[in-house]
């Protein structure tokens, strides 16, 4: 009996893709419930976008998400795999500048460096699926619409 190693197939990585695509956003949603209730410096960090708190902007992508993955169907339509190629592709481009943020006024949030990895394993397990031009053109709007249209702060507040 020899002990060959073991090969991964094609099913198998769809397989884990799957399983990843129904638990990362689950993960980011907690992570961004989890930061609502952060009491340390990363507590400092502030962020809107066109007005509505990153938090819930976060919570509602990632619910997005898993709800396209539970309801797409097999295997899933162009339409729709175009429209998570948006969505995560643009969300690579957010988080580069987020995280751009968090380096220029040095004050690092672990629950929104959890969702940023989140953003980029799922971007990793399904690029090989993305239409590479709409992934690239999504990154780009990401980090320019963030860029132009994202109020953050990054100092205590203190109400009086």
């Amino acid at each position: 009996m020899s002990i060959l190693p073991l090969k991964r197939t094609a099913a198998g990585r769809d397989a884990i893709a799957k399983v990843l695509n129904l638990i990362l956003p689950l993960i980011g949603v907690a992570l961004m419930i989890a930061y609502e209730y952060c009491d340390t410096s990363c507590s400092y960090l502030k962020g809107s976008f066109f007005g509505l708190d990153l938090k819930w902007v976060g919570i509602i992508f990632m619910a997005i998400l898993f709800f396209n993955i539970v309801f797409a169907g097999e295997p899933p339509a162009s339409q729709v795999r175009h429209v998570r190629t948006i969505m995560i592709s643009a969300a690579v481009g957010v988080e580069f500048f987020l995280i751009g943020f968090q380096v220029v006024h040095n004050i690092y949030c672990p629950f929104c460096l959890g969702f940023s990895a989140c953003i980029f394993v799922l971007f990793g397990i399904n690029f090989t699926s993305m239409n590479k031009w709409i992934a690239l053109v999504s990154v780009l709007v990401g980090l320019l619409g963030i860029a132009l249209f994202f109020e953050g702060q990054a100092v205590p507040v203190f109400d009086l």
